[in-house]
């Protein structure tokens, strides 16, 4: 009897001593194996927020959709798939580890895998074999499947004893917009990130906090919901709401279109904006996202980018400064010669279409005279002309915050004699489009520079809207200056070069630009090439919105007929009264249009 209780002494002992190394030495090992044989962390995926238009269309937005994935440690749980692999078969567990070792278990059940899944996947079983038996802890096998999809392919598993695949949660990126505001909107990556565009912009607003949730599975799989920990419930991000209605925007791009196509022009650029605050309420381009060419580096939003000569539009910088600091008075008589004119003490050249005589400095806008604008730009100097064209945001971007906006050039160090001469009719500088539309909203808007507006609001997940608010840069001429600019513009679209921007019920003010094509690659000017633009404001006496036409290389009948006025000009006509028209905004005085004809 002593004999007997010392050996169950000794063997309790024994088995108190092991159970105390398990629970105490080896626990937190042992716990960590556990975990990672039927522990799984799951992470449930936050939605990004939604881009809309004004009116609250979807133009980007996150759908739930599912991904299937391999685990590792499940796929070489030899207990657990020789159970799985025994079921299929027929057999009994035991009867299976006396016939097959471990590793061609391990292979056998991995070939039923690969068989199952190369009817569903787009892939051959030897494909699949090679990712199932890959070292790596985890390899994604398919993507965004919708949810009917995961759960036939989910029943397929079922069936199958498919065990170590599963389906999980995640989320893709959807864009109804297709390619309408297709380079504005921008993209996301692998993870759903802002790349460009506005999904860049804004990341910080729409990007959510993913949640997460631990569940335990049983050996053939299958969760265990008693097991299953608390949720930690996924935050959405924000929604980002546009300035832009996209209503207007599709009526743009459709003006944008044909006008690409009559003119067979390199590019159409068309942006609309309202002055007061900065807004954008349409932009436009062509070419723009070519989805049949997947390198991105190829997409530009012209808008933004590809800088260019702007010619006469940019002459109402030289006329703000020298009305500004009174170097001329509106009414003044300014020479503008006999359509050519030379330069006896800087020995540069100038020309004008038709012979001007005698103008008043506002007819030297009205008839777009080079003679006449050098001679006042002679007044202003350098120091000043770079000063203005500084102030009405030309050398710098505008502060819309968008990926790969052009800053310009202004040159800021030493002229020569013919940038003294080019420079004030818009040689010689290079521009944006958003930058010269934001330059004539200044003027439009009382001399005050608005940095340009193009989100309207953020709404947070709980429908708290925080507004973005309009931002003035600076103050760039004085209110008088603008309003006499405001006068000149009316009169180069009533008697000047601009008549074909007029309509019948609504006092329009602009300009007509033309410059011949200055080729990089070749570095000279190609001759019967050149860039049209219109710019210009509606209603003239308290602007509502700044539009700005642009036409790179359009083609005509002969290079005499390729001029801002009669290219660009009525395609601003057209768009002006589509916005007008959309806006709901009429002229309280209807006016009488000028009839068409004269020098464009």
């Amino acid at each position: 009897m002593l004999l007997l209780l010392f050996v169950l002494l000794a063997g309790f002992s024994l088995v108190t001593w092991r159970l105390a190394v398990i629970q105490i030495k080896e626990s937190s090992r042992l716990v960590g194996l556990a975990a990672r044989k039927y522990q799984r962390h799951i992470v449930l995926p936050a939605h990004r927020g939604a881009i809309k238009d004004l009116s609250g269309e979807y133009l980007a937005h996150d759908e739930d959709v599912r991904e299937m994935y391999t685990d590792r440690t499940h796929l070489r749980e030899v207990i657990t798939v020789r159970h799985q692999l025994a079921a299929i078969r027929g057999v009994k567990a035991v009867e299976l580890r006396e016939q097959l070792s471990e590793a061609e278990t391990i292979a056998a059940y991995h070939e039923h895998l690969a068989k199952v899944l190369a009817g569903i996947l787009p892939q051959s079983e030897q494909e699949i074999r090679s990712q199932i038996d890959s070292d790596k802890p985890e390899i994604v096998l398919a993507k965004l499947v919708d949810e009917e999809t995961a759960k036939q392919w989910s029943d397929l598993f079922k069936k199958s004893h498919v065990f170590g695949i599963y389906m999980r949660p995640t989320v893709a990126r959807r864009f109804p917009a297709q390619d309408r505001l297709s380079l504005v909107l921008g993209v996301t990556d692998t993870s759903n990130k802002g790349r460009w565009g506005v999904e860049k912009l804004m990341d910080a607003k729409l990007t959510g906090v993913a949640g997460e949730q631990l569940i335990e599975r049983d050996k053939s799989g299958h969760e265990l919901p008693s097991y299953r920990s608390q949720v930690i419930d996924p935050q959405n991000g924000s929604d980002a709401h546009l300035t832009i209605d996209m209503q207007l925007q599709d009526n743009v791009e459709a003006i944008c279109e044909r006008a690409w196509k009559a003119h067979n022009a390199r590019r159409v650029v068309i942006v609309v904006t309202e002055p007061s605050t900065g807004t954008v309420l349409a932009m436009a381009a062509r070419p723009h996202r070519d989805l049949s060419n997947p390198d991105e580096s190829t997409w530009t939003n012209h808008v933004i980018a590809g800088a260019y000569e702007p010619g006469s539009i940019f002459k109402v910088v030289t006329l703000a400064a020298a009305l500004d600091n009174r170097k001329v008075t509106p009414g003044e008589m300014i020479d503008c010669g006999n359509m050519h004119f030379e330069d006896p003490v800087r020995k540069v050249k100038l020309s004008d279409d038709e012979p001007l005589g005698m103008q008043t400095v506002k007819g030297v806008l009205v008839h777009s005279s080079n003679i006449g604008m050098y001679k006042i730009s002679k007044r202003v100097g350098q120091d000043m002309m770079l000063d203005y064209a500084t102030r009405f945001g030309f050398g710098s971007p505008t502060g819309i915050g968008l990926v790969g906006e052009d800053a310009g050039y202004l040159n800021t160090g030493k002229w020569s004699n013919t940038t003294y001469s080019r420079m004030p009719i818009g040689y010689e500088v290079n521009v944006t489009p958003l930058q010269m539309c934001m330059a004539y909203g200044a003027i439009a808007n009382g001399g005050v520079l608005m940095k340009p507006r193009l989100i309207d609001r953020i709404v947070k997940p709980n429908g708290d809207t925080e507004i973005m608010p309009p931002q003035p840069v600076w103050q760039v001429c004085t209110a008088k200056t603008a309003a006499t600019l405001r006068d000149f513009l009316e009169g180069v679209v009533v008697e000047g070069t601009g008549k074909r921007a007029a309509l019948p019920d609504v006092r329009i003010g602009g300009k007509t630009g033309t410059t011949r094509r200055y080729d990089p690659e070749k570095k000279r000017y190609i001759d019967g090439t050149y860039l049209t633009s219109f710019v210009g404001m509606a209603p003239i006496d308290n602007p509502k919105l700044v539009c700005l036409v642009m036409l790179d290389d359009p083609k005509a009948e002969s290079s005499a007929m390729v001029r801002g006025g009669r290219v660009a000009a009525p395609i601003f006509a057209e768009v002006v009264r589509e916005t007008l028209d959309h806006l709901a905004i009429r002229n309280e005085r209807p006016v009488k249009v000028a009839a068409k004809g004269g020098v464009q």
